[in-house]
């Protein structure tokens, strides 16, 4: 319902995560961050501070949905989620997709998706698995959004390959 808050969970909590986190809470004004897990705990408190200092009215997690170490993934899904954002080194990330989806929960995850062969394969059972439950995933893209890129797409969808080529564009 349009009242309703889409509560969401970090699992990776450097650069990336805490800035895929803020893009998401400024998406939306039902978007909050309520559950963080990191292996690390100063990156964990750190991200925590960013996003707390940055949208605050956007962050309501609490010590206890604030997970440190191995199993701070498995932790983070178990709370109270809708959501969950996966940004934590490529090669953790088919294991925890699995796990989300398994735990019911929509995820967002960085790209790469996984870094070998096993990995893929796990990410594509993952995904028909997430297909029969009903869930999302969704793999950063943000190539897909960037104003200079679109212009391109759109002249090379209007035959402008001749312009492009020439360097006219």
């Amino acid at each position: 319902p349009a009242n309703s808050k889409l509560e969401i969970g970090l699992i990776g909590c450097g650069g990336r995560g805490t800035g895929a986190a803020m893009d998401c809470v400024k998406s939306s004004d039902n978007v909050e961050i309520t559950a963080m897990g990191d292996l690390f705990g100063d990156r964990l408190d750190k991200s925590l501070a960013k996003l707390s200092r940055e949208v605050d009215d956007k962050v309501t997690v609490t010590k206890d949905r604030s997970f440190k170490g191995f199993d701070a993934y498995e932790k983070v899904l178990g709370c109270d989620i809708d959501m969950v954002i996966l940004a934590t080194p490529p090669h953790f990330r088919p294991l925890q997709l699995r796990a989300a989806v398994e735990a019911g929960k929509h995820v967002f995850m960085e790209k790469p998706v996984a870094v070998d062969p096993v990995g893929v394969r796990s990410v594509i059972a993952s995904a028909r698995l997430a297909e029969e439950k009903g869930l999302a995933i969704v793999a950063g893209t943000q190539r897909r959004h960037q104003a200079h890129y679109l212009e391109i797409m759109k002249r090379i969808h209007n035959d402008a390959i001749g312009e492009i080529v020439s360097g006219q564009c």
